[in-house]
């Protein structure tokens, strides 16, 4: 079998490599520096796509850790 999950330490190679490209990305994300007060200054329709977006990028981190067994 070449499938991936009949060898376990290729399987988490892999995962270890899924979970160091997302870090980067969500690194990269915080690093746009979104200054609090200026989104609120923006108005609720911004304000309320920012907080969305966060709840959808929480929910997506969770799915994805619980997919891969971590959580």
């Amino acid at each position: 079998m070449p499938d991936a999950s009949a060898n376990p330490v290729r399987r988490y190679h892999a995962d270890q490599q899924i979970a160091t490209l997302l870090t980067v990305v969500s690194m990269a994300a915080l690093g746009l520096g979104v200054d609090v007060r200026t989104v609120a200054k923006a108005g609720d329709r911004v304000t309320g796509a920012v907080v969305l977006s966060l709840i959808g990028l929480g929910g997506i981190s969770f799915g994805l850790l619980t997919l891969l067994g971590v959580a």
